[in-house]
């Protein structure tokens, strides 16, 4: 049992301590990244208890997470005697099935059950069978509108019907209400708007709740919907005044980022017009990042209009901690963050440091890089990019056209996408097959004996793969098989449009890295899958326990490294290209990249990329506006287009290791006078030694993968170098419409 005081005396800042402290009303704490908020809200319900004397029962404190709950009620636990009472502290939907169980009587419910998202898929899926409206929509896809229109429904005013872009929607939600009535079933939407209707309706259980419940925290007051908004003014409001005795929102509208899930930054923003009188604290010291971190924190946040204006700031004063590196390509981007990781790791605990993306496609080079360098990581909030669905549907495509006995391949996908072959035609299947063990699956087909649309269905699979081999391009083998099959329609129909906008991304990174793979001479659908498995047995033998983490953006929400890595700060990519014409958005996207640099204890490294494979095509990325917005006296920006891996090396180390004046243009001279010295050893005679020299000055020029230019083709991209005899350079370059070999004088280097 921790004493109260003293901590509050001793370990909170002048903030902090008047935010426990402060007593009656309202009151709004903007708690800045890293400046303790859990702190704030643990101590003030220990200090109501301790000092106030409030009873436990009259405080509750709402959450967005059950992790979040505990870790508060362990805090509060220790202030307290075992004897002692502890408040409700949990989710909003936790709170609304305890409330609707304790006044089911008010509520006319006997007795209720929740359901979770399969069964809700499993009554939506019902519904549709027996109308048949399969072919126009998925129950994710219903069952995403219902949940998206019930967000509305806090107005009583708003007519349901109007609320679907289409009356079949609108049907199955009927019909969706009644089967839950019928079954006394709620989902977790139904929840919180069945507690708001008791609040409206129901004076008695208002004025119930209201005697008894005198302070109410929000936690994370800035990811609140609508409907949580209308919850607390009904807790705590009567005829438009406050009767709590005291309400607190903890949150920071800098860090607002999932208004794809219904969160609205406006909450918190208009909390003093909801709650008028209102205190408002700013906590504002940053316990977590040293100060050059915060200031460019500071910078890029301060260019958002809607905010309430405020400066993060610590003790922890620290110097050349930010970079930016331009790389040539993503791939070279991937190869110059795996050194950073790997130089890091050797003097900072590699589960400490952290890639954060945008979008995970973005992934898939980074692990290819980390991979070859044998750097271990972990995927947080995702998985590996080879082990997503939709890749390893794709990959079992390709599988079958080199190894027409692979079983678990063909079962993945002989009835993917939906092709009407059900379990009984798998059973049937697996059956002859171990009665034929050394067929191949075009010909098991036939010894099926299938009729009808069944016989159909196994004729639209093998037209899919027709013509295609274990020879065939891998580009034009992913892409004939995508094509044929329908499998983005597939996403698009069986998917939210969040998640299905994530895999259709995964899915064009895997035509680029087929690509990529042909480039680098894996030409064969055999050869490109060989590499991939060559990667996987690599990425799945390394089970280091300490490991790098790798996630959006989004998912580090509240977490800290004490290296942070940002990969990918383009126009396009981030921010992203929804926001680009939409102001709202691209302060959304601008509270993202807050939230990321934010997360950075010691050192921050962004990266960009002169040139991306988008859609087949090297396309010349323009940085992101952000960079702008980035004061050049706070950050290093270094352009690292012609850096070796020798010099990536030596960067990082000089930078990780405090040594502030080594930088890029020395590390590569450096290297080239170790170069110099070893060309002058092994030649034989001055002839030798200037035609060594002029050779290795044009191959520094050019690389494979380096996107050139020339005059009458355009752009395009090497592929591969080949000297000859005399000294002179031939390339072997893709352009868009055709591949030449030319020699190297006749094209521009990008």
């Amino acid at each position: 049992m921790k004493d109260l005081l003293t901590f509050i005396n001793t370990e909170l800042n002048d903030s902090q301590k008047q935010a426990v402290e402060h007593k009656h009303g309202s009151l709004l704490v903007i708690a800045g990244a890293g400046s303790g908020k859990t702190r704030i809200i643990t101590a003030r319900i220990a200090h109501l208890i301790i000092q106030e004397h409030v009873p436990a029962r009259a405080i509750i404190a709402l959450t967005f997470t059950n992790k979040a709950a505990r870790e508060m009620r362990e805090r509060i636990a220790h202030f307290l005697s075992k004897q002692q009472q502890l408040p409700f502290v949990g989710t909003f939907h936790a709170y609304c099935i305890k409330l609707l169980k304790r006044y089911a009587a008010l509520a006319n419910l006997d007795t209720f059950s929740v359901l979770d998202e399969e069964d809700q898929l499993s009554i939506i899926k019902a519904i549709m069978v027996r109308i048949n409206v399969f072919k126009q929509l998925t129950p994710r896809q219903v069952l995403y509108q219902i949940s998206h229109a019930k967000n509305q429904l806090h107005n009583p005013t708003v007519q349901p019907v109007a609320l679907f872009t289409h009356l079949i929607v609108y049907d199955i939600y009927k019909a969706y209400e009644a089967e839950k009535r019928a079954s006394k079933c709620f989902d977790f939407d139904d929840l919180m708007l069945e507690v708001l209707n008791l609040f409206r309706t129901n004076s008695t259980f208002k004025q119930a709740f209201q005697s008894e419940v005198h302070h109410v925290l929000i936690d994370e007051y800035q990811d609140t919907n609508i409907i949580q908004r209308e919850l607390l003014c009904q807790m705590t409001k009567n005829d438009g005044a406050l009767v709590a005795d005291s309400v607190c929102a903890v949150g920071d509208e800098d860090q607002s980022i999932y208004s794809w899930r219904g969160a609205t930054v406006a909450n918190i923003l208009n909390f003093s017009q909801d709650f008028p009188e209102t205190t408002i604290i700013k906590a504002e010291q940053n316990y977590r990042s040293v100060t050059p971190i915060l200031e460019l924190a500071n910078s890029i946040i301060a260019n958002n209009a809607h905010r309430t204006p405020k400066t993060l700031w610590s003790e922890r004063q620290a110097a050349n901690r930010t970079k930016i590196v331009a790389c040539l390509s993503e791939y070279q981007e991937a190869e110059i963050i795996a050194s950073c990781c790997q130089e890091a790791a050797r003097r900072i605990d590699r589960n400490a440091i952290a890639i954060l993306y945008r979008t995970h496609a973005q992934s898939r080079a980074l692990e290819e890089a980390l991979i070859k360098r044998n750097v271990p990581y972990r995927i947080i909030g995702g998985v590996a990019f080879y082990e997503r669905r939709e890749i390893k549907d794709l990959l079992a495509y390709m599988r079958l056209l080199v190894n027409p006995f692979d079983r678990p391949s063909f079962f993945r996908v002989i009835n993917t996408p939906l092709r009407g072959l059900g379990q009984k035609f798998e059973e049937d299947a697996r059956a002859t097959w171990d009665t034929n063990p050394f067929c191949t699956f075009k010909e098991l087909l036939p010894q099926l004996n299938l009729h009808g649309t069944k016989l159909q269905a196994a004729n639209q699979f093998l037209s899919i793969i027709a013509e295609l081999d274990a020879a065939t391009e891998p580009t034009k083998a992913l892409e004939t098989i995508i094509q044929r099959s329908r499998y983005l329609e597939y996403i698009r129909d069986s998917e939210e449009p969040q998640e299905a906008e994530t895999r259709l991304a995964n899915i064009q990174e895997l035509i680029d890295a087929a690509r990529h793979f042909n480039a680098q001479g894996f030409s064969s659908v055999e050869a490109f899958l060989h590499e991939i498995s060559l990667i996987q047995d690599k990425a799945h033998g390394n089970e280091d326990t300490k490991r790098i983490s790798l996630m959006t953006l989004h998912a580090a929400k509240g977490l800290e490294f004490d290296l942070v890595i940002i990969p990918g700060l383009e126009e396009s990519l981030f921010p992203s290209t929804r926001s680009t014409y939409d102001p709202e958005s691209l302060e959304e996207e601008r509270r993202l990249l807050y939230v990321g640099i934010t997360r950075a204890r010691e050192y921050l490294l962004i990266t960009h990329a002169r040139y991306r494979y988008i859609y087949g095509s090297m396309i010349e990325q323009a940085q992101s506006r952000f960079m702008r917005e980035m004061p050049t006296s706070l950050i290093c920006h270094e352009d690292a287009s012609s850096w070796s891996g020798v010099s990536h090396s030596a960067y990082f180390e000089a930078w990780l290791s405090g040594h502030h004046e080594a930088t890029k243009p020395q590390i590569r001279i450096q290297h080239s006078r170790i170069e110099a010295r070893t060309q002058e050893k092994a030649a034989s005679s001055t002839q030798a030694i200037q035609a060594a020299t002029t050779s290795s000055t044009v191959r520094r020029i050019f690389k494979v993968n380096q996107p050139v230019a020339h005059e009458t083709f355009g752009m395009g991209i090497i592929q591969s170098i080949e000297t000859k005899s005399d000294g002179s350079l031939f390339l072997t370059v893709k352009f868009k419409t055709t591949t030449k070999k030319i020699l190297s004088s006749f094209v521009k280097a990008l």
